[in-house]
């Protein structure tokens, strides 16, 4: 670990403090002095790494560095002195500081600027202070609408005064001399300083809010800025009061030649049929042999399905890291995002395989995994220690998995957009990690397409300011990116056409069917395997049963996959499904896409043609079986409506069956064409955003970015922080089971945990359970036949009572009405 610390003499201390000791007394506790002088140092770290075409980097060094070293200065009042100490920790206005806090970096960062100690880049000329003071105010908090953070009352202003009045000039002259060590610049502060910034403040500030209410920056320069310097100071504030020093990241000596010896060693000829290994050589090796242009920022993976996007986007990831790296002279981490975390799995396997076969330890410094679920679990090698692992306490492991703390980190969508697209504090933290990144966003086609207009005009902006890279991958690739700017790494047509791996039926004799009529009529072929994708839980529950019925005696070969099944049996069975130990699987849509199953045909209900694609690779991946069949039938349910359009738009769905109606059967090699035709489609009925003038959810999202409305009050105007890459669900409820002796131990964990009174020490415990918590809970509908709910947290189905609510093999029981989810 490389020390980030400031020293001082214990005897020069100003006998401030800005937080308490482990028992809550002084005795222990933190000097105000270290804390702010350790976290500028911090915040210039991590500015200072930064290479980006936003601004230069001494710039965003400097305001970093002055901002941090700032951004508690209200800590000294004689109210949060006392506020500190006090067992019983009163709160009232007067020991706020965020707000003297942030007008004292606002004036000072004006003053430094007026006197030409900080050359402020031309961009935001008269906006550097105020953009600061922004990030200051809100860093115990959430950011909000400029309007809102700039509304400076009466009472604030009076408020300011009062607590200038109780600050202990003496006390505070020390400060401002300690940590003018470390910013000389700063000198000049005084008491009577914070009195001038006040008097400034109650016109000045003001003053902005015309600016703001013009503002409608369309190439996000300000947006940009502002998470930056938010982010920068979250993360050394947090970081410095949690653990105190710098992260060293060691340096990732790998290479896409790596990645090739690898595939050479796992993709043996004798695996696969031989024109698969084949076009997987051959893209493998185009992708790598593509010429990068530094000046063009986005490119495109399009390849069938079981042709190794994940390997050849990781390799390709590195060729640009390498380049990037030597370009710039700045370290570049890749971020590699995912929708599922099924897939999340999956790929940080294969990733984790390619670098213990170079002989790399997989520590989190090198490889880190992010989800709402991920193990709290950070461990490195002490360099000092005879590289003895180091594994950190839950606190300070959370904040480091958290900060993306890495080399590479493997992540989900929501984790990734919605450090962007966000208010709050505890997502943007990250954010700074973003810049000088390469971002590979795999799937990407299971974004929302009405936020596809958004990601295109969001991720040509990242990358012109942020100096990112962005890979795109996926068998269907989505109206995300305008084809004349981004680079294509492979050109698709070239394997679309060589392939013949599967052939796409929209049965007619399958046309508005019931599940039992279903049932009679298709023809099982002995020898051959099945996947059948439904829609709805409840729809893969009675085919399941159906299926049985017909077929008694192969219960043991027919298995189902649904989300009312625990995440620890999906996990066992999907396993179980790659070792072939099952003919017939019914599923919902949870295996469509990135999950490496293979079948002989695959039977889709109608959905959005994309999703039928991805359901379509999972038939005959490894082409040994010739050609197989993948058959699109069309469900209804005993009302007569289609599954389909109770969980997908009938917009998509209507398109959908306009293109599969023109043709009898498609071959796998016409399928990137069709997916091509069925976008057109959806922009020509305006499912699809394709300019600024459609005004749709996306447009609304931009305007909030170019006018940093980062809230609303009016519910009918989109804000930065209402975006959600997945909706709430308020007809669900999450569930509980304990299915076996495991659970039932987690669960007694759990009401121990529960009964821990202090709030930190409680949520720390169930950090350490978490991810084995999850594996038992299951999100239902909410139904009349729900177990017991635990003390208003959360249902439970106590082993005793398991057979009333949850079948081992389907999962939970519904009963009554309930909605139809996936």
């Amino acid at each position: 670990m490389e020390k980030t610390s400031f020293c001082f003499d214990s005897k020069n201390l100003s006998g401030l403090f800005s937080h308490p000791g482990k028992d809550g007394s002084i005795q222990g506790a933190k000097p105000l002095e270290v804390h702010l002088t350790n976290t500028s140092i911090l915040a210039n770290c991590f500015a200072s790494e930064k290479n980006i075409a936003l601004c230069s980097t001494k710039f965003l060094s400097q305001i970093a560095k002055i901002t941090a070293l700032l951004h508690d200065i209200g800590k000294a009042t004689s109210f949060f002195q006392k506020y500190l100490f006090d067992k019983k920790k009163t709160k009232s206005r007067h020991t706020r500081h965020s707000l003297i806090s942030a007008i004292c970096v606002w004036g000072t960062l004006n003053r430094l600027i007026e006197e030409k100690k900080i050359q402020e880049d031309k961009t935001f000329e008269g906006f550097t202070a105020i953009l600061a003071f922004f990030a200051t105010l809100k860093h115990h908090g959430d950011l909000e609408a400029t309007s809102d953070m700039l509304l400076l009352s009466e009472d604030d202003i009076e408020l300011c005064y009062e607590q200038i009045e109780n600050i202990d000039k003496e006390k505070f002259n020390t400060l401002i001399l300690n940590i003018s060590c470390l910013c000389p610049e700063i000198g000049f502060l005084t008491i009577d300083s914070l009195r001038e910034f006040v008097d400034h403040a109650k016109v000045s500030i003001k003053l902005f809010k015309r600016a703001f209410r013009k503002l409608f920056d369309t190439e996000m320069k300000f947006f940009f800025m502002l998470n930056l310097l938010y982010s920068i100071l979250l993360d050394a504030d947090k970081t410095e009061a949690i653990f105190g020093t710098l992260v060293d990241i060691p340096e990732l000596n790998l290479s896409y030649i790596d990645v090739d010896s690898f595939r050479r060693r796992i993709f043996k000829p004798e695996n696969f049929e031989n024109s698969i290994k084949a076009l997987r050589d051959s893209a493998f090796e185009e992708a790598t042999n593509c010429e990068i242009d530094e000046n063009r920022r986005i490119y495109t993976l399009c390849l069938p399905t079981g042709l190794g996007k994940t390997i050849i986007s990781f390799a390709f990831a590195l060729k640009l890291r390498e380049l990037a790296q030597k370009r710039f002279s700045s370290k570049f981490r890749i971020i590699y995002s995912l929708p599922f975390l099924s897939i999340i799995e999956q790929n940080y396997d294969v990733i984790s395989k390619i670098l213990s076969f170079c002989g790399l330890d997989i520590t989190s410094d090198i490889l880190l995994k992010h989800h709402h679920l991920s193990d709290i679990v950070y461990k490195t090698k002490d360099g000092l220690q005879n590289n003895q692992e180091e594994i950190f306490d839950t606190d300070i492991a959370k904040l480091l998995i958290e900060g993306w703390n890495s080399n590479i980190i493997v992540t989900t969508f929501v984790q990734f957009l919605e450090s962007i697209m966000t208010n709050k504090n505890s997502n943007m933290r990250k954010f700074h990690r973003i810049a000088n990144s390469i971002i590979i966003l795999d799937e990407v086609q299971a974004i929302n397409s009405e936020y596809w207009f958004l990601c295109k005009n969001l991720f040509e902006k990242m990358c012109s300011s942020l100096n990112c890279f962005i890979i795109l991958s996926t068998a269907t690739m989505p109206f995300i990116v305008d084809k004349k700017t981004a680079v294509e790494i492979v050109k698709p047509e070239k394997y679309f056409d060589k392939l013949c791996r599967t052939v796409l039926h929209f049965d007619n004799n399958f046309s508005k069917i019931g599940l039992e009529e279903f049932v009679a009529k298709f023809e099982f072929e002995k020898e051959k395997t099945y996947l059948f994708v439904m829609n709805t839980v409840s729809s893969a529950k009675k085919l399941y049963e159906l299926i049985n019925q017909r077929f008694p005696d192969m219960q043991d070969e027919i298995t189902i996959l649904t989300t009312h099944i625990i995440p620890k049996e999906r996990l066992r069975r999907i396993e179980q499904i790659k070792n072939k130990k099952y003919k017939i699987v019914v599923s919902t849509q949870l295996v469509e896409a990135g999950v490496d199953v293979d079948f002989d045909h695959v039977v889709r209900d109608i959905a959005p043609l994309d999703s039928i694609i991805q359901a379509a690779g999972r038939a005959n991946r490894e082409g040994k079986k010739g050609k197989s069949k993948v058959t699109v039938i069309e469900l209804v349910s005993d009302r007569g409506r289609l599954f389909a359009t109770e969980v997908y738009d009938s917009l998509l769905i209507d398109a959908t069956k306009k293109i599969l109606s023109q043709f009898q059967k498609v071959d796998e090699s016409k399928f990137a064409e069709l997916i091509f035709e069925y976008y057109k489609e959806l922009a020509r009925r305006g499912v699809i955003e394709t300019s600024s003038d459609d005004k749709g959810t996306s447009q609304k999202f931009l305007e909030a970015i170019y006018r940093l409305l980062y809230t609303s009050s009016d519910s009918e105007t989109d804000a930065i922080g209402s975006f959600k890459l997945i909706e709430d669900e308020p007809y669900k409820v999450d569930v509980f089971v304990e299915a076996d002796e495991e659970a039932k131990i987690i669960w007694q964990r759990f009401e121990e945990i529960c009964e821990i009174k202090d709030f930190f020490e409680r949520k720390k415990k169930f950090l350490e359970i978490r991810k084995s918590f999850y594996d038992y809970i299951i999100s239902v509908p909410k139904t009349t036949n729900l177990p017991v709910n635990f003390e208003n947290l959360i249902f439970r189905i106590p082993h005793s009572q398991l057979s009333d609510f949850y079948d081992p093999i389907t999962g939970f029981k519904t009963k009554g009405e309930s909605y139809l989810s996936f």
